[in-house]
């Protein structure tokens, strides 16, 4: 049976890493999602259009995307209202982007229930998202690559959601 495995992030750069790890280590690109916020104008360049789901507003704002590890391939971004600018990349990159206006942060939560991730550890992770922090969800693993996974993004800085109340959150 798959199973979905989660790693929080405080900082893009450290799931940038850990995802580029597991890359390195047999994860597919198509079993990797990735999900970044507090995106701000220093951290990349702007590169075009944002699309906002959710709040009426004007749609020239510019998106800023990167990564020092090429993660830009294949990423999409929006704003979400409630959330903020998002980036993502990988099987949730597609839910995401079809997201219909008036999702919101409720949307973020329900995506990620929809990839495995229990009600409460999504609440945890759309809000740490919000807060400007990362998150990796490693799909279709099996009892041995699961451990594996978490290894490898634990090995790269991920916090568990009680670590994540606790100092993260604000």
């Amino acid at each position: 049976m798959a199973n979905t495995i989660a790693g929080f992030f405080t900082t893009r750069e450290q799931a940038e890493t850990a995802r580029e790890a597991l890359l390195d280590n047999g994860f597919s690109p198509d079993q990797i999602s990735f999900v970044a916020g507090g995106t701000r104008p220093h951290e990349a360049p702007a590169i075009g259009p944002l699309k906002e789901t959710g709040a009426e507003s004007e749609m020239g704002q510019d998106v800023f995307v990167g990564g020092a590890i090429g993660l830009a391939v294949g990423l999409i971004a929006v704003l979400i209202p409630g959330v903020g600018a998002l980036i993502a990349g990988g099987p949730i990159a597609g839910a995401i982007a079809g997201m219909s206006v008036g999702a919101g942060a409720g949307g973020l939560v329900g995506l990620l229930r929809e990839h495995g991730i229990s009600h409460e550890e999504a609440e945890f992770y759309s809000k740490g998202v919000a807060q400007g922090g990362a998150l990796l969800v490693v799909h279709g693993t099996n009892a041995e690559t699961e451990k594996r996974a978490e290894q490898i993004m634990t090995g790269h800085g991920a916090i568990g959601t009680e670590e994540l109340a606790a100092g993260f959150l604000r």
